[in-house]
């Protein structure tokens, strides 16, 4: 197979060569197709005119995802009908993922999350955070953040609104949603089949001999990769995120639990043994940030200071 994803349909009759959407002329267009699923076309007018000389017209996948980066979502989806169906190797259950493509095309942009860590914080530093937990962006400006599990399928993406001076989240309408969310709500699917995974499961491979520290938010597992890149950070997604089930890829692994002071401390606290006994690993809580010294449900996103800890 060719190393490239889009390629221009070989000719295989007259049926494969379209109306020119430039010069109008028939049977001389060729549309470029996506070798990743099943050939399909990326747009009607997605493609190159065979009479270079007379014409010249040749419009790349490269040129339509810059100009409508959401419109070829549709396009594809539309196309396609569906979603892939995944089963999980421990249980019967399926779900949904959601196509790279979406992924590569809010990796193109930036966001005033990143926007905040590079004010903040080594640029080198923050460039390799960017790369290993490839946050993403919308045209907006709010951060896409992917939940790719440990074999690389992308269950999800949350997105954030952040304000790129505070590094604060926005609050108020709009201010949080997801990918999946936002397809169904576009039509782009008829349903979608979520399971969650923890954020940066998919760097446990990566990190191997490495211990885990398990976090709540997003944020605080970029800050925490920053200032302690002794350990391979991940995170639960919200505070009752923390479960069995997301926590399944941790099973052997040394994992270090960094609970939001007050009621995270608590709730973590007494969940934490059985979910480790029935996962497989060796566990400890930090109470790094519990104590009422940082103000009530802070976490380590709230303080920066702390280069030299380390718990192992």
């Amino acid at each position: 197979m060719s190393e490239y994803r889009y390629q221009l349909e070989k000719y295989r009759g007259r049926g494969t060569r379209y109306t020119c959407p430039k010069c109008r002329r028939k049977h001389t267009f060729t549309r470029y197709i996506d070798t990743y699923n099943n050939n399909i076309y990326i747009n009607d007018n997605v493609g190159k005119c065979n009479r270079l000389d007379k014409c010249g017209y040749h419009y790349t996948p490269h040129q339509y995802f810059e100009d409508n980066p959401m419109k070829s979502d549709v396009c594809l989806f539309k196309t396609i009908g569906f979603l892939n169906k995944q089963t999980s190797k421990d249980t019967s259950s399926h779900f949904d993922t959601i196509p790279e493509w979406i992924v590569e095309g809010s990796l193109q942009r930036g966001n005033a999350h990143v926007e905040w860590l590079r004010g903040v914080f080594n640029p080198i530093d923050v460039e390799r955070v960017v790369g290993d937990y490839q946050i993403g962006g919308t045209r907006e400006g709010h951060a896409v953040f992917w939940q790719r599990d440990s074999e690389g399928r992308v269950r999800t993406g949350k997105i954030m609104a952040y304000d790129p001076t505070t590094g604060k989240r926005l609050k108020g309408g709009g201010s949080v949603d997801w990918v999946h969310s936002t397809m169904l709500r576009q039509g782009l699917v008829e349903e979608f089949s979520l399971r969650q995974c923890l954020y940066g499961e998919h760097l446990l491979s990566r990190y191997p001999d490495l211990a885990v520290g398990v976090v709540e938010s997003y944020k605080t597992v970029h800050i925490a990769s920053i200032i302690l890149p002794q350990l391979v950070w991940c995170a639960t997604d919200s505070l009752s995120g923390l479960t069995a089930e997301r926590l399944s890829s941790l099973r052997g692994r040394r994992v270090v639990l960094f609970p939001d002071e007050g009621r995270g401390y608590e709730e973590w606290s007494s969940k934490i043994s059985k979910i480790a006994h029935d996962v497989g690993f060796d566990y400890r809580i930090s109470s790094f940030v519990e104590g009422g010294m940082y103000g009530g449900g802070a976490d380590i996103g709230d303080i920066v200071n702390v280069e030299e800890y380390c718990p192992f």
